[in-house]
């Protein structure tokens, strides 16, 4: 859903997809039968109801920022200015029970190392995924995302720590885990497996 600005339009158009539904909205159920959702948010308005339109149907599973006509909006030139705005998007999705949000385009598809760097940047913000509009940005974006062999090392070191001793603990090198650092291993482990 293109240049979703409130939770409204998102229950509007969701009942009209509902099996039955007509295009007034009536006849649909109200309770996600329709076709899944997800909305892009694009200008500032959209960013500050965030967790209004994450949470605002069943049917809608994602939100993802429009960078172009956000950055357009807020007159942002540098990239780290869409910072706040991706976070506050990130946690949006997730306190709304939704999927990490998926990245807005990189959108030259020569810059191979700005779209990793980016791609990092993105990881680090809580992104999982992002949208691509050249197949050769797909490897680099693959890579960005999977879990490291490092990263999947220690989460196994995690997971194996937790199932002999299920309490809070400090591991052999140090670290601390509890509960959710066993959650975020468990994560890293069941990304890597789907893919």
């Amino acid at each position: 859903l293109p240049k979703v600005t409130s939770a409204e339009q998102v229950v509007r158009i969701a009942r009209r997809t509902e099996h039955g539904g007509t295009p007034d909205g009536a006849g649909g159920t109200g309770h996600g039968a329709g076709p899944p959702l997800y909305a892009l948010l694009e200008n500032a308005l959209a960013v500050e109801q965030a967790y209004a339109i994450a949470s605002a149907h069943p049917s809608l599973r994602g939100v993802s920022i429009g960078e172009a006509d956000l950055r357009a909006d807020l007159g942002v030139r540098q990239d780290t200015g869409l910072d706040w705005c991706r976070a506050r998007v990130v946690v949006a999705a997730r306190a709304a029970g939704l999927a990490p949000p998926a990245q807005s385009v990189h959108p030259d598809i020569r810059d191979l190392e700005g779209l990793a760097a980016s791609c990092a940047h993105g990881r680090s913000l809580g992104f999982l995924g992002r949208a691509a509009i050249h197949p050769r940005q797909l490897p680099i974006i693959e890579r960005a995302y999977l879990p490291t062999d490092r990263e999947l090392e220690e989460a196994e070191t995690v997971v194996k720590a937790a199932a002999m001793d299920p309490g809070a603990q400090a591991l052999a090198d140090g670290r601390f885990i509890d509960a959710a650092v066993v959650a975020a291993a468990r994560r890293t482990l069941a990304l890597a497996r789907r893919c």
